[in-house]
């Protein structure tokens, strides 16, 4: 007796295992999402990808039929700790989504690890952070051509501060030395308000950074920007013009948007790329980002794809030839 129980047990578990993997197979693209979408943010709390993600789960609900979007932290080691978790674990029905970031993609260049933007399937673009230079404010550099020309005429003279080696600032500065035909001399910090911070101590003389850091030290007088590496200027900083205003034609878009894992069904990414733009073009969302001086350039899920691409192939070439990191 107490045998076939057993077996009718196992049968039962058996049945019931099937049920749930056929109904995970069986996802009706029309009625998706019919549960909350869990966003995977391999940051902790209070970082860039994190605010954004909270910033969209504010009007979530009102483009998804009503089910929120969750957040769950995996944080650590520029997503290497949470993004292998990621592909190793979730399903890949759609449920789970993860932020992407160029700082991630930079990691996959800097360290030894399993794992690229191939393995994702992209979902839309969000936004985009500008970089932007910093000099102390008594500097002598009133204009961007006056750092330039000065550089030029004295390779190496220059020291210019960052928020770290591998960093998103540190690959900004790179490429635009490269673009502007300037050699400066690096000094690294271990994150971005360490580098302004640095500045203002006179520990080097320009800094590359990103805002929102540094925009209390100039409303203080304590620090002055020379250029935004933005397309157009800024709208909460309209007086700042752009590198390609002042003639050295350098853009670096920093973007945030969406993935998935690559063996979700397209049908989903779709319907997960209506959610999302709808998001983006809601007014409160937009709003929110205003304030955090970040900028909405959507893009769809093949243009954001061939910008991963493009951008993992680039980034790679740079850091295989300056020899940064480990992994080349």
């Amino acid at each position: 007796m107490i045998r076939k129980l057993v077996v009718l047990v196992i049968v039962a578990l058996l049945a019931f295992s099937f049920i749930l993997v056929a109904g995970e197979r069986e996802i009706d693209p029309e009625r998706f999402p019919e549960r909350p979408i869990t966003a995977w943010v391999p940051w902790g709390a209070g970082g860039g990808s994190d605010l954004v993600f909270r910033a969209v789960g504010q009007v979530f609900r009102d483009h998804s039929g009503g089910q929120p979007q969750l957040i769950e932290l995996r944080p650590g080691a520029a997503g290497a700790v949470g993004i292998p978790e990621y592909l190793e674990t979730v399903r890949p029905n759609g449920y789970h989504v993860m932020t992407w970031n160029g700082a991630q993609t930079i990691k996959t260049h800097v360290s030894r690890v399993d794992y690229s933007v191939h393995d994702f399937k992209p979902v839309i673009r969000l936004i985009s952070n500008y970089t932007y230079i910093l000099v102390p404010d008594d500097s002598p550099f009133q204009t961007l051509q006056d750092f330039v020309d000065y550089a030029k005429a004295n390779p190496g003279a220059v020291t210019m501060g960052h928020a770290g080696v591998g960093g998103g600032a540190h690959l900004s500065l790179l490429l635009f030395c490269m673009e502007a035909g300037i050699e400066v001399t690096e000094v690294p910090y271990a994150g971005s308000g360490p580098s302004l911070m640095g500045l203002m101590a006179g520990q080097h003389m320009v800094d590359m950074n990103m805002p929102p850091v540094g925009l209390s030290n100039m409303e203080a007088g304590q620090v002055r920007a020379l250029a935004t590496l933005s397309p157009e200027r800024l709208p909460q900083l309209p007086d700042l013009p752009t590198a390609r205003e002042q003639g050295i034609d350098f853009v670096y878009p920093q973007s945030r948007g969406v993935v998935v894992h690559k063996d979700t069904p397209d049908e989903i990414v779709e319907r997960l790329h209506q959610i999302y733009k709808a998001c983006l073009e809601d007014q409160r969302l937009q709003d929110i980002f205003y304030e955090q001086i970040a900028t909405p350039t959507y893009g769809g899920p093949e243009e954001y794809g061939r910008e991963l691409v493009q951008e993992d192939e680039e980034l790679g070439n740079l850091i295989r030839e300056k020899g940064i990191g480990d992994r080349y």
